[in-house]
């Protein structure tokens, strides 16, 4: 979907202009809150009016940003140029919105290795979950493929536990989509609902992104997996389900991808599996 933005403002402050037809238009929450903060980050460098800067001005900026992600702590460094490219991606969008003329660079990322955890390493992470709630969310990541932003913004009145579906509303392409879970994973968010006796509007799962991030790092060093993050689980849950013949469209729509083209990577990952599997039978 493409998003009709209107005309710069004659008068109106452009940032904030821009900001509000993102809303208007239908973009999703990450991507108005990643276009605000990447355009409030470049505008405060810059300091002047974004109808006068120049490609240098842009350049200059990715390079204080490079650094500053090199420095962060937050993350892997395959996620931090993620991060980069998308703050440059927004920023040219909204410069050329204005119709200012410049074409900075786009840095370029490598397209990260999609790992998916086996079965015995799946059963592994969960029964060392200490934690009722921490069961539960890991069970629903693995059974769903959710996002970590979607899992996190998901609420108590979300939940079919009869049907075992999800009514996920936050996404990243702003349109509402249902997943479904075990019946291992409805008795986790039962037990964990009724233990906490939460209401309709609250949040299933009261933690931040930070902290699911850090628990799911802990889990898998506990296990000897110290590659593992959240999007692995997500990986996990798109890889298995292609494996055990779910068509294409259909793990598209579970996953909330726009475009298949995306969801083909993993059936990519597949043949990569059975190339290796082959060499090692047949030539080791």
């Amino acid at each position: 979907m493409r998003l009709q933005l209107g005309e710069p403002p004659k008068d109106a402050d452009p940032f904030q202009y821009f900001i509000q037809s993102l809303k208007l238009s239908g973009a999703g929450q990450g991507t108005i809150k990643l276009y605000y903060s990447a355009i409030n980050d470049f505008l405060k460098f810059v300091n002047k009016n974004p109808n006068e800067v120049t490609t240098q001005d842009v350049i200059n900026w990715i390079n204080v940003l490079s650094v500053r992600e090199g420095r962060s702590k937050t993350g892997d460094r395959k996620g931090r140029a993620s991060t980069i490219r998308s703050y440059v991606i927004a920023v040219r969008r909204f410069l050329r919105w204005l119709g200012v003329n410049v074409r900075p660079p786009v840095p370029r990322i490598r397209t990260p290795e999609r790992r998916a955890l086996r079965e015995s390493e799946i059963e592994n992470i969960i029964s060392s979950c200490k934690r009722l709630r921490d069961r539960a969310l890991i069970s629903l990541l693995l059974d769903t493929g959710l996002r970590s932003s979607e899992l996190l913004s998901i609420t108590v009145g979300d939940l079919d536990l009869q049907e075992r579906t999800i009514r996920v509303r936050e996404t990243k392409n702003g349109e509402e989509r249902i997943v479904f879970f075990t019946a291992r994973t409805a008795s986790l968010l039962n037990q964990f609902i009724r233990k906490t006796k939460k209401g309709e509007n609250e949040r299933v799962f009261e933690i931040t992104y930070q902290a699911l991030y850090k628990l799911v790092k802990r889990l898998g060093k506990k296990n000897g997996i110290s590659w593992l993050r959240p999007h692995i689980l997500r990986h996990t849950f798109a890889t298995n389900a292609i494996k055990k013949g779910a068509p294409l469209p259909v793990v598209q729509r579970l996953l909330g991808h726009k475009d298949i083209k995306t969801t083909q990577i993993y059936t990519h990952l597949m043949t990569d599996d059975l190339k290796r599997v082959y060499r090692d039978v047949f030539e080791g």
